[in-house]
Formats: C-alpha cells, structure tokens, sequence
C-alpha cells in the first residue's frame, strides 16, 4: 500500500500547488498585487511530465475548480481516474482505479508552500523571488530544499494559459490550461464522501 501511495502523493502535492499558484497568477494580471478581485477558477488541463532529458514519461487529462481560500477539486479523467479535493477541512486523494481513499488535515497543505501562495504580496516575496515581464511571472523558492526550483506562468488575456514547474530532480510539468468563465461553485460543490467500499487511510497530524 505505501509503495502505491508513496510517489503519487509527491506528485499530488505538485499539482495542488500549481492549482492554487494558478489564482495567484489570475489575480495578479488584474491587479497591483498577487492578490486582485479573482477567488474562482474552473476548466480543462493537459498535464505533461518529462524527465530531466526532456523525454516524456507522462501525461494526463482532466479538469479542475478552485474557490478561494480553502477549496479545490482537481480530477484527472485519463489515463487513470484519480481526484484530489479540499474541502475546507480536509485534503483527498481518490484513486478510483485502487479504490482507495487518503484524508489529510488540509492545515498541513496550508502550511507548505501552497500556503504561502496564499499569503499576501510581503509574505510571498519574503519566500519566493518574483519575477514578472509581459505574459509572464516567475517565482523561484528562496528556502532550501524546496519542493521545486521554479514555476512560470504564461497568461494570454488575463488567464493563465500555460504553467510549467521544474522539481527539484530537474523533471518538468507542464499544465496547459483551458479556463472556463461563467458558472461560479459555492463550498457545497467541494464536499466529498467516500465511496461505498473504498479503502479509506485517514492521517492525523
């Protein structure tokens, strides 16, 4: 069981910290600051992962909701079909293939990195060099050790666009995103039960 979870978990936290860098980003372009009038994002993503020679070892698709402050839902529909959702209490991560269900305090996400995304413009800068031209803003982590070495966002007309993130063994993620405008989702959308039968791990802090 912890050899399943064990990598996919790193590359959970990856990808939850680039959805939540996404409303940064969204709100940036329409604002002084990293923090505007935007607290929701919905849309599609294809998701590419390459390794340190360029090489692609990975790719998925899938759609994602964020609704500021504590709640997201990022599903991946293909090749596998796994969900990662914030309820405002806690984080899951469904893997629907293995049935599995893994509950954590969403306190301990807010406290990584991801957390700090969602801090104001003093507290970013004080973590994260912030770099931004037209179309673009770079933020590469000033702590060391970090869970990445730099993330670029490209936007095209106020959105972000495309994402790409190198980790700290030098592979990549590439999010290219398809946001769409409209629906807004309240926290009831965000509310998740185990599936009947599922293999349910809860972690306590």
């Amino acid at each position: 069981m912890k050899a399943l979870v064990a990598p996919k978990w790193r590359w959970w936290i990856v990808v939850v910290l680039c959805a939540w860098l996404l409303i940064g980003v969204a709100r940036d372009v329409r604002s002084a600051s990293l923090f505007g009038d935007i607290d929701v994002l919905e849309g599609t993503f294809v998701q590419e992962l390459r390794n340190e020679e360029g090489e692609l070892i990975g790719s998925s698709t899938g759609d994602f909701s964020l609704l500021r402050p504590h709640f997201f839902r990022w599903s991946i529909e293909s090749p596998g079909q796994q969900l990662l959702l914030g309820d405002g209490e806690f984080f899951w991560q469904y893997d629907k293939d293995l049935a599995t269900v893994i509950r954590r305090p969403l306190d301990e996400q807010l406290q990584s990195p991801l957390g700090v995304l969602l801090a104001d413009e003093q507290a970013l800068t004080a973590h994260y060099d912030v770099v931004r031209s037209n179309g673009e803003i770079r933020l590469r982590p000033l702590a060391d050790n970090p869970l990445f070495k730099s993330v670029t966002v490209f936007t095209e007309k106020g959105l972000p666009a495309t994402l790409h993130l190198i980790d700290n063994l030098n592979q990549s993620i590439t999010l290219h995103l398809e946001v769409q405008e409209g629906r807004r989702p309240t926290p009831v959308d965000f509310s998740f039960e185990p599936p009947p039968g599922a293999d349910l791990t809860i972690v306590n802090p």
